[in-house]
């Protein structure tokens, strides 16, 4: 992958060039890459990536996910031409990820290739695999993407990044090579992605920051503003903290402790500051988007274990995230993560991380990504809480959440059904 990423990196962009590129025609397999992480064979590697539990870190391939698909892209847009204007690759977005696998600790590869491109975009699949410790690893045999998309009983991940091409000097977007299909299989590969751009485009206009909530949702914001106005806020009398008097309905005599099986949404937050070193860096030396990522997938789980006090919980799935700007080294990163929606009978609950980079001299910040995952109890011991709002604020939260979990599990059907291998006489 480095090899890939350096080639077209070492093209200075103070350099003016007045060639312009030359795009060509470029196929899914011209674009594909493995990766090997030989976790059950080398105990050196699994070293690196082993967990307090003993499972791989989901956090630390991440970082993987976001340099193959890195060097998945730069592959795509390179049209063999040295003299041609140096560009850059940036990550837009991670769709979303999901983990069907998360307890494996086994020979594992991650392979991928671009699956739909636009004018300067491109969409990038991903998925991760069981091998056998036999498996033959050689490069340069002949790939059939179509069958290696498929998602069966050994896939342990599936994930989409969306990257963007830039011109290194200029900073403004470049087209780049058009994408070709070659088989019934690729065509449906691309038609799956283009359904998923649809889907996310609509997912986002019925969003709860676009769109009221419906009248369904508005009654239960009333039954939930009603439920928590009749409980002492933080179950603590002898600290005199009763809530907001003049706006309850309840005297604070009157108002109950909060029952064991809940949590206030304000008692979940957790958050940390990060300062980003150079060893962080990416190739055009800002942080690498897989480490900001990394960072808060860890905290979700932090955020989730203290929930349920209990180091049981596991990341299931990352819902779709953008990154908004770029974190520069030396940033002071501050993430803020809470459980936003759970309760009993499911085992699930979703948490929330704001990534935002400080700014010390100026005292202001900016937010780069909004996080949501989804994490599962695996204890069936603990009884998972219910997490309460107290202001409109956790309430619109606490609606987004459970609107995530939904639409979470309608997605991890669909990508299971779109991506099951076909008939052997389309493939």
């Amino acid at each position: 992958m480095d090899k890939i990423i350096h080639k077209e990196n070492q093209k200075d962009p103070k350099v003016h060039h007045t060639k312009e590129r030359v795009l060509v025609d470029k196929t899914m397999a011209d674009s594909h890459m493995d990766v090997y992480l030989p976790f059950k064979s080398s105990p050196e590697l699994l070293e690196e990536y082993i967990f307090v539990d003993g499972r791989i870190r989901t956090g630390k391939l991440l970082e993987d996910l976001d340099a193959l698909a890195g060097a998945i892209a730069y592959k795509h847009i390179d049209n063999n031409d040295p003299q041609a204007a140096p560009v850059t690759i940036v990550t837009a977005s991670v769709d979303r990820l999901d983990l069907f696998l998360p307890k494996a600790v086994e020979n594992y590869r991650l392979s991928g290739n671009v699956t739909y491109v636009g004018t300067s975009s491109m969409e990038i699949f991903i998925k991760g695999e069981i091998v056998p410790e036999n498996a033959d690893i050689e490069n340069g045999k002949e790939i059939d993407v179509a069958k290696n998309s498929y998602l069966d009983a050994n896939t342990v991940l599936a994930t989409r990044f969306t990257m963007v091409a830039i011109d290194s000097s200029t900073h403004k977007p470049v087209q780049i090579n058009p994408l070709i299909t070659t088989s019934p299989a690729e065509k449906r590969i691309r038609e799956v992605a283009k359904m998923n751009k649809k889907r996310k485009k609509k997912e986002a206009e019925a969003s709860l920051t676009r769109q009221a909530p419906t009248a369904q949702e508005s009654l239960e914001m009333h039954d939930m503003f009603l439920e928590f106005s009749q409980y002492v806020y933080n179950n603590s009398k002898r600290d005199g903290d009763y809530g907001d008097d003049f706006a309850s309905t309840l005297s604070p005599d009157e108002r109950k402790p909060l029952p064991d099986d809940c949590v206030w949404m304000s008692d979940t937050r957790r958050d940390t500051l990060i300062l980003c070193h150079a060893q962080f860096r990416n190739v055009h030396n800002n942080i690498f988007g897989g480490f900001i990522m990394k960072k808060a997938l860890e905290l979700s789980f932090a955020t989730a274990s203290t929930f349920l006090r209990s180091k049981a919980p596991i990341v299931l799935s990352m819902d779709g995230v953008t990154f908004r700007k770029p974190v520069y080294v030396g940033s002071l990163l501050s993430m803020k993560a809470g459980v936003v929606w759970a309760g009993y009978p499911h085992r699930s609950l979703q948490v929330r991380v704001v990534a935002s980079v400080i700014d010390i001299e100026k005292n202001s910040k900016e937010t780069t990504n909004v996080f949501y995952f989804t994490l599962s109890c695996t204890d069936d011991d603990i009884k998972v809480p219910r997490v309460l709002p107290r202001t409109y604020a956790e309430i619109m939260l606490w609606l987004d959440g459970r609107r995530r979990r939904t639409h979470g599990l309608n997605a991890r059907r669909l990508l299971l059904d779109d991506l099951a291998p076909l008939p052997h006489s389309l493939g």
